[in-house]
């Protein structure tokens, strides 16, 4: 190494040891690490409203912090956005106004008018009833109509039939049946309906409780639906207002007095804990620690984290792994990541854990070779087919299952990957913003597969190479400022399917470092979709990623092993 690459290469062996250093000061006793999400106005005001409606004295106090929290945090331009400072947002604003208004409307005046203003300067009552722009417009509606600003008769009404669907049906959908049911609930019992909808609702509504009810057994007994705030503090208003299971109701406000943060607001999600282990984990195996005695913990507490059994309501067998320890639904990233982690680890085939965490891939497959996030077969949005997940699960039978490309998981995904990439060589990802992780995740697989020179691989690597911003990283590839994460992806796919001397790759890795903290982490970006257009960020996502590309960089500028097998054109 000489010159530049001297420098580059200097420049990454300083950012690894100061990132491990950093999350190895940051692990929990247990071997884990515990992730931060932003707080989030939808979360706040929508667990102020679910406290008020459950339980208006003894949660009086949390509710005026809230709703301080969203007067503080309003923005110049009266809108509200993801997270605190980030920009105005349609999806977003209403929740606030409405829960100021319907709350403190007096001591809120100003900032109701300022939110107001701001949604009309969005397109008003219009541009909220349009899906296309207003992704979560029911529950805005909703919202605005809790403090006599919209005509709740008006608002869609929410097809709680669907619990009456045959079960393989209903496994087509997963992540907003909680909502969908517990406010299909709320409406039956709050407003008028003629004679089919009172029957409709009558078969439905014992199912559709014994729906939550099942869930809340799965998930645990501190109330919590999907780990999520928002989540809990939906179902809360939803059967508050519906005047119905009281039991439920006070676990979920006794989740969300667990949940509250000191400064009177909720995320999102309280946490991603199990996926942020294991993008740390990566991370530290990439830079050459696996065998570290550190790791020995983290390694018992992702066995720990498996799933023993079926998770019914998306039909998926024992032995996946959710977002988190408790109450995360088993999915395919993080079973695919847990079960990449064991192998790094050295764990074989016929490990218990690995074997059923396999045999969970090979279950959840789609019939067109790609996987979903929870279900199988699903056409619906976050439901369908995503192609960073088919990479990191085909990664993960390749890798850790002793697939070989030709044998049938491997090679029904890698024809589904030539069918999917768009005419411009980028893939989407519907669980990440724009065409970089879905893009960098594929390529990286490709590569590992020793398939970096076949026609879907290149088209993503020049891609790629044509989506680098001026600055040396990488945001959504259709504008955005770069980001940790998404140069990271990048980098992943591009370290994985060649060499470290193209200059693009050195401008990348250099990005990365000059973005590094003092304390070795990286500043996290939303990136992340929840549903329906709402984003998050997580700090250990961005620094689990990041390490992982600069440990990718620095191995094989000390190896000087790069190496490309030509298979099939793939």
């Amino acid at each position: 190494m000489t010159g530049v690459a001297d420098d580059v290469a200097d420049r990454v062996r300083h950012g690894v040891t100061l990132a491990v250093d950093g999350l190895l000061a940051r692990q929990r006793d247990d071997g884990s690490w515990q992730d931060t999400l932003p707080s989030a106005a939808v979360a706040t005001a929508s667990s102020v409203i679910a406290l008020h409606l459950a339980d208006p004295v003894g949660s009086a106090h949390l509710v005026r912090a809230g709703v301080q929290w969203l007067r503080d945090t309003q923005n110049d331009d009266g809108g509200w956005g993801d997270a605190v400072g980030a920009p105005s947002t349609l999806n977003v604003t209403p929740y606030a106004v409405g829960a100021l208004h319907f709350l403190e409307p007096e001591e809120s005046v100003e900032h109701v008018r300022r939110g107001l203003a701001r949604i009309e300067s969005f397109g008003g009552e219009a541009a909220m009833s349009d899906r296309d722009r207003c992704k979560l417009f029911v529950m805005c509606q909703q919202f605005l109509a809790f403090a006599g600003l919209y005509d709740e008769k008006r608002i869609m009404r929410l097809p709680i039939e669907v619990i009456l669907l045959p079960r393989r049906l209903r496994q087509k959908v997963s992540f907003t049946v909680p909502f969908l049911l517990s406010w299909g609930l709320m409406q039956a019992h709050t407003r008028r309906s003629g004679p089919l909808r009172r029957a409709i609702n009558r078969f439905s509504s014992p199912r559709a409780l014994s729906y939550l009810d099942r869930l809340h057994e799965f998930e645990g007994p501190d109330g919590g639906y999907q780990e999520s705030p928002f989540m809990v503090a939906l179902v809360c208003i939803g059967l508050a207002r519906a005047g119905i299971r009281p039991d439920i109701v006070r676990r979920c406000g006794d989740y969300l007095h667990t949940t509250v943060r000191a400064d009177g607001s909720w995320p999102v999600n309280r946490d991603l804990e199990f996926s942020a282990t294991s993008f740390v984990t990566h991370g530290l195996q990439a830079a050459g620690r696996s065998r570290d005695q550190t790791l020995r913990a983290t390694e018992q507490w992702i066995r720990m984290c498996q799933r023993d059994t079926q998770f019914a309501p998306t039909g998926c067998p024992p032995g996946g792994w959710g977002w988190s320890r408790h109450c995360g639904w088993p999915d395919t990233d993080d079973t695919a990541n847990a079960v990449i982690s064991l192998a790094r680890f050295g764990r074989i085939r016929t490990d218990e854990a690995m074997r059923l965490g396999l045999d969970w891939l090979r279950a959840m497959q789609n019939r067109n070779g790609s996987w979903s996030c929870f279900c199988t077969n699903s056409p619906v949005g976050l439901d369908g087919p995503c192609p960073a997940m088919t990479a990191h699960a085909v990664t993960a039978l390749y890798e850790a299952g002793g697939h070989a490309i030709s044998d049938a998981p491997v090679a029904t995904a890698l024809r589904w990957f030539a069918r999917a990439q768009r005419s411009d060589g980028s893939f989407t990802c519907p669980w990440y913003r724009g065409l970089v992780a879905g893009t960098g995740s594929t390529l990286e697989a490709l590569g590992r597969m020793g398939l970096a020179e076949g026609t879907t691989a290149r088209r993503c690597r020049q891609w790629l190479l044509a989506a680098q911003n001026d600055d040396g990283g990488w945001g959504d590839g259709q504008g955005a400022e770069s980001t940790a994460e998404e140069t990271a992806w990048a980098l992943l796919g591009l370290l994985h399917s060649g060499p470290t001397d193209h200059p693009g790759v050195r401008r990348g890795a250099v990005w990365l470092t000059e973005r590094q903290r003092p304390d070795g982490l990286w500043d996290p970006a939303l990136v992340g979709v929840y549903f329906l257009d709402l984003m998050y960020s997580c700090d250990l996502l961005a620094t689990g990623y990041a390490l992982q590309a600069l440990g990718r960089y620095w191995e094989m500028e000390t190896s000087r092993d790069w190496r490309q097998t030509a298979h099939a054109d793939v």
